[in-house]
């Protein structure tokens, strides 16, 4: 059986795929461990959120200090001695001294360390992170090498990121294992990891609800391209599907670029428990009324224009005439930016999308569906996705060693690049398989990246140098075909 959890900012949603689709509700004023409860202690579990990242932008940014190694001599603007070379090779140790004296000038929430060549070799980072350590705990250290990418820049903004959100994913994370220790994260990009390749890099879970809702939405209608339309609590999210996944970008966060690729989702700022006043408002505090919150909602709108959701009749607060005038207002909202992605179809999702996403589709002019299970869409991409991976190698035959993901190990011969790439994708198999993949799920290994040269001394070939990146790519698990 395949189980999928999304834990959202009202409710956790849940869904059993087993020949058949069941999905509940179970509001998070409950907790976390009725959720569980209800996911049963059988078969596999997969977890979507997006929660420690709304946390962090609902909250503002967390100060972050950057321990940043750009090489030798280009320690000025932030930057601290210590220094790998493009080889893997150590040129310059860290000074304890000087980082210790830069963490007490900069008190922060977190710590960010990055060097510029640290995927060849992670050795300064861990250093510089047992200095931190004496100031953080380790679920606010995030390192760089485990991203596995060269691009520098973008490898710091994505740790700094990662710094942020660390101890809240951790948090869940021990949550969640202390009931099941086999459990996976849903990733942003359509596809399940192990809760320590979380830890890792946090932000891979950004966007993990909407690419939840869209995988859910696909294989809930078998339609191959359309634009899902996920009403949630918080936020109504957009999601282009082309070819049954949905599109995917790279991370642009706070201006900066990132290294982590996330589904394509456009969120507005309006869902179920936007507060109503005058009119809707961007925010939520709560539950809706009918739920047993304190201020009325767009879903108390709706039982004021005649729908019967929850505790309907605590909707007599709201003016009849205002409830309409709301709902007009979210629907031309959302059909609007709906119009201007052009879809050829929308399907909708999320509990209130019955009432409201026939009405946005009759305003964008465009076919709508809503399946059924559409309330709990999102848990149920979860449950049927697969696990993904992406091995990123850089083998060095002169120094008889290879880094993969940031961890380095002894090699004894580095071959022609078909042997190189049938040892990464024997390696990306290996890892995927103890991550809790299916097996059918590893017959076709994407080469993404395959780039190799000869170093010549004299007139010898003396040693091969390649770097290759492979990947089991997200999809929809055999299990669940």
């Amino acid at each position: 059986m395949l189980a999928g959890m999304d834990v959202g900012g009202t409710n956790t949603d849940i869904a059993f795929v087993d020949g058949e689709i069941t999905s509940l509700k179970v509001p998070n004023s409950a907790g976390i461990d009725l959720a569980l409860d209800h996911a049963g202690r059988h078969g596999r579990l997969a977890v979507s959120t997006s929660t420690p990242l709304n946390m962090l932008l609902a909250g503002g940014t967390r100060k972050v200090a950057t321990i940043l190694m750009p090489g030798i001599g280009l320690v000025h603007g932030g930057g601290v001695r210590g220094a790998v070379n493009h080889c893997g090779d150590v040129v310059e140790d860290i000074d304890r001294d000087e980082i210790d004296r830069y963490l007490r000038a900069n008190p922060a929430d977190a710590v960010a360390i990055a060097g510029k060549f640290s995927v060849r070799n992670p050795v300064l980072e861990a250093a510089a992170a047992e200095c931190a350590r004496r100031y953080y705990p380790v679920e606010r250290i995030a390192q760089s090498h485990a991203l596995s990418v060269l691009d520098f820049p973008a490898r710091a903004a994505t740790t700094r990121l990662n710094a942020g959100i660390k101890e809240e994913v951790s948090r869940l994370a021990s949550l969640l294992g202390a009931r099941r220790r086999d459990f996976l994260f849903f990733r942003g990009d359509g596809g399940l990891t192990t809760p320590e390749n979380a830890l890792l890099d946090p932000s891979i879970l950004y966007n993990s609800s909407p690419a939840a809702a869209a995988l859910g939405a696909h294989y809930l209608t078998k339609l191959s391209g359309f634009l899902a339309v996920d009403i949630g609590g918080t936020t109504t999210d957009l999601v282009p599907v082309e070819n049954g996944m949905p599109s995917t970008q790279e991370l642009t966060f706070e201006g900066a670029r990132t290294v982590t690729r996330v589904v394509k989702a456009e969120s507005l700022p309006f869902g179920g428990d936007s507060v109503v006043r005058d009119s809707i408002e961007p925010w939520r505090d709560g539950n809706a009324l009918a739920f047993g919150g304190r201020l009325p909602t767009l879903t108390d709108a709706l039982n004021r224009a005649g729908y019967e959701i929850g505790d309907y009749e605590t909707a007599s607060a709201l003016e009849r005439e205002r409830a309409e005038e709301v709902i007009e207002d979210y629907c031309d909202r959302v059909a609007a930016a709906v119009a201007a992605h052009d879809p050829a179809r929308i399907v909708g999702c999320g509990y209130l999308a019955p009432f409201l996403v026939p009405e946005i589709a009759r305003r964008a002019d465009r076919p709508c569906v809503v399946p059924p299970h559409a309330a709990c869409a999102n848990a149920v991409g979860v449950a049927v996705s697969r696990v993904s991976l992406t091995l990123h190698a850089h083998f060095d035959g002169s120094r008889g060693r290879v880094v993969m993901n940031g961890e380095m190990k002894r090699v004894e011969r580095v071959g022609d690049d078909d042997e190189l790439i049938a040892v990464c994708t024997a390696e990306v198999r290996r890892r995927a398989l103890a991550a809790g993949a299916h097996p059918r799920d590893l017959h076709e290994v994407r080469v993404l990246h395959c780039n190799s040269f000869d170093v010549v001394r004299g007139s010898y070939r003396a040693s091969r140098i390649a770097d290759i990146v492979v990947q089991v790519a997200p999809g929809i698990t055999a299990e669940a075909r």
